[in-house]
């Protein structure tokens, strides 16, 4: 049965190298490598190896500085099957094997699943939040990198510099989706409800977008101490925005028209707007009982204004 190795990130997106049976290769950027990477600085000499037999592979970390990823997970040692997932520096790999089938379920004639959360929310993304952007924290879960890697939409980490390629694993990244985007669906289907990040609309470009969005990375706390903030976690934005003036308000929609993050319990939608007043929260029900055009209001209060972003 046929092994390839298939690239789906970096310069070499698209190569597909054949795997010969009872072979162990090795992949890295150094030349002791039979499959070599030498563009991905992150890779270590010899990162991993594979090895297949039969109908599955087995792939080693071989003590590589970065770690080696396998449908998300940092492991040293793993069984890998058809569709398998692999990331090592900045390059992603899937693994494929000719002849698997994927299995199908049976659903019965007019047995149509009812609508989820989930199904409600992809709707409404797609038909009400367009242009549509995400920010996505890679920090919460190795899987959102993963899927950043293995998609074909725009995306760019928040951090720059030397600073923001050691921080590539846990930076905060932005990313265009578009209606029809399949990495959309995995992020709502696989993330919502896991405070993977928040989405927004905005009819700028997206380096204008990040550029904005770049202004509130770090704060200045009112004795003076400069920290981060993560104002792309739900957690965080649900409770800092409700408390901005409408200036402050002003300041952080910038050219952004709406501002979404899941709410305590994902059956709920946040739904921010600035309406010149502060920031406007509606709650929209996305549970099945409810109809997610039924949005519940309110508006911001007062708070300190937020220390001017760091030059």
């Amino acid at each position: 049965m046929p092994f390839f190795l298939e690239v789906l990130s970096g310069p070499r997106k698209g190569q597909k190298d054949q795997l010969n049976p009872g072979q162990v290769v090795r992949v890295g950027r150094a030349t002791r490598s039979q499959l070599i990477f030498s563009e991905d600085s992150h890779m270590s000499g010899t990162h991993f190896s594979l090895e297949c037999q039969k109908n599955a592979c087995e792939l080693r970390d071989l003590d590589s500085s970065n770690g080696t990823l396998v449908n998300g997970a940092r492991v040293k040692a793993a069984i890998l099957k058809d569709g398998d997932t692999i990331v090592a520096g900045e390059t992603a790999f899937v693994l494929r094997i000719e002849g698997e089938e994927a299995a199908s379920v049976a659903v019965a004639p007019g047995s149509a699943p009812a609508a989820t959360p989930q199904d409600r929310l992809l709707e409404m993304l797609r038909r009400d939040f367009q242009p549509l952007y995400a920010v996505l924290d890679a920090a919460r879960d190795t899987k959102i990198l993963v899927l950043l890697l293995q998609s074909k939409e725009e995306y760019h980490s928040l951090y720059e510099g030397e600073q923001g390629a050691k921080l590539a694993q846990v930076a905060p990244y932005l990313v265009r989706l578009k209606p029809d985007s399949l990495l959309l669906e995995k992020l709502v289907r696989e993330g919502w409800g896991q405070s993977w990040g928040v989405y927004l609309t905005c009819s700028g470009e997206i380096q204008e977008v990040r550029r904005h969005l770049r202004h509130f990375l770090e704060v200045m706390l009112p004795e003076g101490k400069q920290v981060y903030f993560r104002f792309y976690d739900p957690r965080v934005m649900r409770v800092f925005l409700p408390t901005c003036t409408p200036e402050e308000t002003n300041y952080f929609f910038g050219p952004i028209q709406n501002y979404l993050a899941e709410d305590e319990k994902p059956e709920g939608l946040l739904h921010f707007s600035n309406k010149g007043r502060g920031a406007v929260k509606t709650i929209v029900k996305l549970s099945p009982d409810a109809p997610a055009t039924a949005p519940q209001t309110g508006t911001a209060v007062s708070a300190r204004p937020p220390a001017d972003p760091p030059s």
